[in-house]
């Protein structure tokens, strides 16, 4: 695969390093648990009735659908199903949901996460930073999804007067990478134990005009 300067990259031997992994097996997200991994990817590309069901409910939903925290329950999937109820291909967008919930469960076994299912035509977080929390699994469905650098190419601006922490410096275009429309990611926080430097460095999806996404994300709370 060529390298496109002016755009994210896809998936090439730029993603596929020690401390990013990407695979076509879910298999692949347990290796967050290595101690250099900062992100382990499950390349799931949607399905066009998953990718067209997901940017039409989602223009006619602009907002936060769903934000929840606590257990991860019966309850919750049937939430799920009803704030997604009536849409088109409704069990197609409910489903990618539950997947993924169930193997947050799986693979970290969680008392409490938080949930946000956010219908979006703007970027949430459009400048790129490391995330203060343990772990986030994120997924996209109908267009492209989080971007990130990989740790290598990560620069810091020099600190301004009475400032604490340095600004990550705008990476230059090739250096970017962005998980594409279905793929489900893990990413290491600041509070992973020893990833306190070191965690994922990341940015919102970013749109083109007139498109609408659903973006999905879950915390480790507890």
């Amino acid at each position: 695969m060529s390298h496109n300067t002016a755009a994210p990259l896809e998936y090439s031997e730029l993603n596929q390093t020690a401390s990013c992994q990407i695979s076509a097996s879910a298999d692949v997200l347990s290796n967050i648990y290595n101690k250099e991994v900062t992100l382990t990817c499950f390349s799931k590309k949607s399905s066009w009735a998953t990718s067209h069901a997901a940017q039409l409910f989602a223009k006619q939903n602009l907002g936060t659908v769903i934000q929840y925290q606590g257990e991860i329950n019966k309850d919750l999937f049937e939430e799920i199903l009803f704030k997604l109820e009536g849409s088109t291909h409704s069990s197609l967008l409910a489903q990618h949901i539950e997947l993924m919930l169930e193997m947050f469960e799986v693979l970290f076994e969680p008392k409490e996460i938080g949930l946000r299912l956010i219908a979006c035509d703007t970027s949430l977080s459009p400048h790129f930073h490391q995330p203060q929390n343990l772990v986030r699994m994120a997924s996209t469905l109908g267009g492209l999804g989080e971007r990130w650098i990989a740790p290598d190419e990560v620069k810091f601006l020099p600190l301004a007067p009475n400032q604490l922490k340095p600004e990550i410096k705008a990476p230059l275009p090739h250096h970017i990478s962005q998980l594409q429309d279905g793929d489900i990611a893990l990413m290491k926080g600041a509070q992973w134990v020893d990833h306190e430097k070191s965690a994922i460095t990341c940015a919102s999806p970013t749109f083109s005009k007139n498109e609408s996404k659903l973006c999905i994300y879950i915390d480790f709370i507890e």
